[in-house]
């Protein structure tokens, strides 16, 4: 009986830090568009027509070459973008995402 309830309590914790765990996990974006999956804040919770829009807008934002590393990205194919564009396409990126409200969804 009493290992019976310890094998419960610790069931319990287990499953209680699951869940919480599972609860704080930022929201990851998945596009039509060929943007890599990229995460919002932990609260945000967006439909999924909000997040089309936010795909489409973000795409949108994009210039020329932003876009074709943002293919390669969501390919895989990180070895075929230059150096100076890994150092500039974060910034590009989050600068599209605010843009387009992704920080307040």
């Amino acid at each position: 009986m009493k290992s019976s309830l310890i094998t419960l309590a610790v069931f319990a914790v287990i499953l209680c830090s699951f869940i919480t765990h599972a609860a704080a996990s930022p929201y990851e974006a998945h596009c039509d568009e060929p943007l890599p999956v990229f995460t919002l804040g932990e609260k945000s919770n967006p439909t999924k027509t909000q997040e089309k829009e936010l795909c489409a807008c973000m795409w949108k934002n994009l210039g020329k070459w932003e876009r074709e590393t943002s293919q390669k990205y969501r390919e895989g194919k990180e070895s075929e973008v230059s150096w100076l564009h890994k150092q500039g396409f974060p910034s590009r990126f989050m600068s599209a995402l605010e843009k387009c409200g992704g920080m307040k969804l």
